[in-house]
């Protein structure tokens, strides 16, 4: 018994599907961004490799520099859903101009393919208008030795748009990530 309680701790199951939900908060009249549905496959992700991601909502209200952002990160170590810090600004992060991160498409010119096919927007401002991305491959190359720790795991993200102290957008996404090549983790990815 005691052998099979420490083997369930060191090594969790690989079977897990994503999952998601928005999650504006019912006082929040008008929303500005809402989500109603996402799809993600291989599912656990593998990376670095493809990944094949489709999502449909709707961007209700204009935005841009006038928003922040609160991005929650928890990964599950040893069962029990732990912070994963701002590093780097990834993580744990609120980002005062989120529209900064974006600003380098912009600068290079280098919309991805999947979005601007489909007549989504990489830059800030954001206008009113309908989110329909189709299932689009998405290539990861490579991840950065210093966050290999990171990028296997079961993950839980939370991202809030905060606008004068309200939240009027949100998403939360639950997912099992696997570097490519290694099936099971062992005690901390």
């Amino acid at each position: 018994m005691q052998v099979a309680l420490i083997v369930t701790v060191l090594f969790i199951s690989e079977a897990s599907a994503y999952k998601w939900h928005d999650c504006v908060p019912s006082t929040t009249a008008h929303p500005w961004v809402t989500v109603n549905s996402i799809s993600i496959s291989p599912d656990p992700a593998v990376l670095p490799g493809n990944l094949t991601i489709g999502i449909t909502g709707t961007v209700n209200h204009p935005f841009g520099t006038d928003v922040k952002m609160n991005v929650y990160m928890d990964k599950q170590l040893l069962g029990v859903w732990t912070k994963v810090p701002c590093a780097n600004n990834v993580g744990s992060c609120n980002y005062d101009n989120p529209c900064e991160f974006l600003s380098a498409f912009k600068t290079s010119g280098t919309c991805p393919q999947q979005l601007t096919d489909h007549g989504l927007p990489c830059t800030c401002p954001f206008n009113p208008d309908s989110i329909n991305l189709p299932p689009s491959v998405f290539q990861v190359t490579n991840i950065a030795p210093s966050w290999e720790w990171l990028a296997t795991g079961h993950f839980r993200v939370r991202a809030e748009m905060i606008h004068n102290h309200a939240v009027v957008g949100c998403f939360e996404l639950e997912l099992e990530i696997q570097r490519k090549g290694k099936s099971r983790r062992f005690i901390f990815g």
